[in-house]
């Protein structure tokens, strides 16, 4: 378990279940700081090793990259496409269809937050409507089709 402590005008301190986690939150929390003025560090505590103060973001053995979004990707792209293709697009849960001026989405059966093993699996794909798609969220894994 990591642990920082955060301290400018007053001092907090968090555990992180991970190295990763507790640098991510250094990071944002010195960027955040220097763009609205405020002085302070912050100091990492992990596991067998010396704690280390940060004062610096751009300092930090961590980047905030973000990860190319899933969603324009290629092979997702190509998917979708196989899928419309294959299910059409008519909802599979109310029924309505763009011609009825429906959204469509393709949605995953076993939402990729859970199952991130299949989001690329044509198998896992069914066509909602905005409205019923957003419903679902990822708190089911109904097969509507």
């Amino acid at each position: 378990m990591w642990s920082v402590t955060f301290q400018s005008e007053s001092r907090r301190s968090k555990p992180y279940k991970t190295e990763k986690g507790a640098l991510k939150a250094i990071y944002k929390w010195l960027k955040t700081n220097e763009e609205q003025g405020i002085d302070g560090h912050a100091i990492l505590i992990a596991p067998d090793q010396a704690p280390e103060r940060y004062d610096d973001w751009q300092a930090l053995p961590f980047t905030n990259e973000s990860k190319p979004d899933f969603y324009q990707s290629g092979k997702w792209l190509r998917l979708r496409m196989q899928a419309f293709e294959l299910y059409g697009s008519r909802c599979a849960c109310c029924g309505t269809t763009p011609a009825q001026g429906a959204i469509m989405h393709v949605d995953h059966i076993k939402p990729r937050s859970k199952y991130p093993e299949l989001e690329l699996e044509l198998t896992n794909l069914q066509i909602l409507c905005e409205d019923c798609n957003k419903g679902k969220s990822n708190l089911s894994d109904k097969k509507w089709r």
